[in-house]
């Protein structure tokens, strides 16, 4: 009986686990899935948000970026896709609390996103923080999905 019970049980916390982490997207009503969410330190930085097609087999063709929190500068956007293929996104510079970018198309909605990367400088610093007055930057990477493609 022990010998079912327990690989039994490991696999139904393993599945509890993987549909409600945060690396499993969540499709809003609008289409809008939430890649990841991102905190930025008070410096120019570099973060690279892997798309595990182990959780996601989605086709995008749609990125945007919205800053819940702070106010921060995107320097860079860079897509890479499953294929190889790299695609630089333009940016329109600062975000601030509560405010998106615009929809920005993706070249290849009918491959794979295999990662993301993303250049920002979070403005503020270190001593404001800590005295309440400026928060870092919280940022989501939301993609929406192609209708052809994910039926």
């Amino acid at each position: 009986m022990r010998k079912f019970l327990y690989p039994f049980l490991t696999g139904l916390m393993l599945l509890i686990t993987l549909s409600g982490c945060n690396s499993t997207p969540k499709e809003t009503d609008n289409g809008w899935v939430k890649l990841a969410t991102k905190t930025a330190n008070f410096q120019t930085d570099t973060d690279t948000v892997t798309i595990h097609s182990f959780f996601n087999s989605n086709h995008y063709g749609s990125l945007k970026l919205t800053c819940t929190q702070g106010s921060v500068q995107i320097d860079a956007i860079q897509v890479n896709y499953a294929d190889g293929h790299v695609q630089k996104l333009s940016t329109l510079g600062l975000l601030t609390k509560n405010s998106s970018t615009r929809a920005m198309t993706l070249d290849r909605a009918q491959n794979k996103i295999k990662s993301i990367q993303l250049t920002y400088n979070s403005l503020g610093n270190a001593t404001l923080n800590l005295a309440g007055i400026t928060k870092k930057a919280k940022l989501e990477i939301w993609a929406k999905k192609t209708a052809d493609t994910n039926n």
